[in-house]
């Protein structure tokens, strides 16, 4: 593919057509299509060459094939004028929705950066005569992509912002009323982790998903925080919670954790070892699990389980911060 600002001139396609003469002489069954954009010509123009084309392209190549070869490349290989970039990009973007079914810009985003990195693969790694790839062949690509879509080489692919808007779109609301479902979200921490992005992963999550009919969120955190630390922080910036402790020296209640709190209680803090203390006292729908290192096991067999790898806790505050 070639790209120029500039009109069209066949010097500016000289090289790729010696580049192509000297493949198509080794294999006379190939065909060859050139796609170039110049200002000055139409989108969808085709254009084929003459024999003084041919020869002023080939330069100092001239004497080095026979009249017949020429002939038969002439017939086998033609040019054709496209869009530019951005509107190539728009139209691809919106072939992989269609095709390919992306369910947003940003999926699609992702699944043109993985086909991509494929298709670059298949030209370095494979002989010529083997870069072949099938709308099958890229399918099956995206079905294993979609499959592991969490995963960290997708940040590696497209770049961690663009990740986080893929996740955000995964997690939007399209609705003003979020589904009635238990939900829980397990957070993995490092020791970088400051208690006040928890707070604010908290104060995300309530606005998200405790609305209408829908109950307040199970949240756990993991790894090395303090659990006392962030509950002082939490009522100090007036976030309450439920944490299945009726009263101070009292010991947890899994039951009392599992009901219906009270209507300023947004949230439920679950201390991440309590986990299968509630397995039978509430139906979780679902689990997400947000991990730095290793996802966490999930005790809820039945709930939709899925795991998201982030690169810092402060990554649900992009991803969950408002409602739409």
């Amino acid at each position: 593919m070639k790209h120029r600002s500039s009109g069209y001139q066949l010097s500016r396609i000289s090289r790729a057509v010696q580049q192509m003469m000297q493949q198509f002489a080794n294999d006379q069954s190939a065909r060859f299509v050139l796609y170039c954009h110049f200002i000055d010509r139409t989108p969808g123009e085709t254009l084929k060459l003459s024999h003084n084309d041919l020869d002023a392209a080939l330069g100092e190549d001239i004497n080095k094939y026979s009249s017949d070869l020429k002939d038969w490349f002439i017939k086998s290989f033609e040019v054709i004028f496209a869009p530019d970039f951005e509107t190539q990009f728009r139209s691809v973007l919106d072939d992989l929705k269609r095709v390919l079914r992306a369910r947003s810009e940003s999926e699609a985003f992702c699944w043109h950066a993985v086909i991509h990195s494929h298709l670059r693969d298949v030209v370095i790694k494979r002989p010529m005569g083997e870069r072949k790839v099938s709308l099958s062949d890229l399918k099956d690509l995206v079905h294993d992509a979609r499959a592991a879509v969490f995963e960290a080489s997708y940040a590696q692919i497209c770049g961690h912002t663009k990740y986080l808007q893929l996740l955000r779109d995964e997690y939007k609301s399209h609705t003003a009323n979020i589904p009635p479902r238990e939900r829980l979200f397990i957070v993995e921490c490092s020791n970088a982790t400051h208690l006040l992005d928890l707070v604010d992963i908290i104060s995300n999550l309530k606005r998200r998903y405790f609305a209408g009919d829908s109950p307040a969120p199970y949240v756990s955190f993991r790894g090395p925080f303090d659990l006392v630390e962030l509950k002082h922080s939490l009522w100090q910036a007036r976030e309450f919670f439920h944490d299945g402790f009726d009263y101070g020296g009292a010991t947890f209640s899994a039951a009392s954790i599992a009901a219906p709190p009270m209507p300023v209680y947004g949230v439920k803090l679950l201390d991440f070892a309590m986990l299968n203390a509630i397995v039978g006292h509430v139906k979780v729908h679902e689990v997400h699990d947000f991990y730095l290192t290793n996802p966490a096991s999930n005790p809820f067999s039945e709930a939709r389980n899925r795991h998201v790898t982030i690169e810092s806790p402060t990554d649900l505050v992009e991803i969950f911060r408002g409602r739409v």
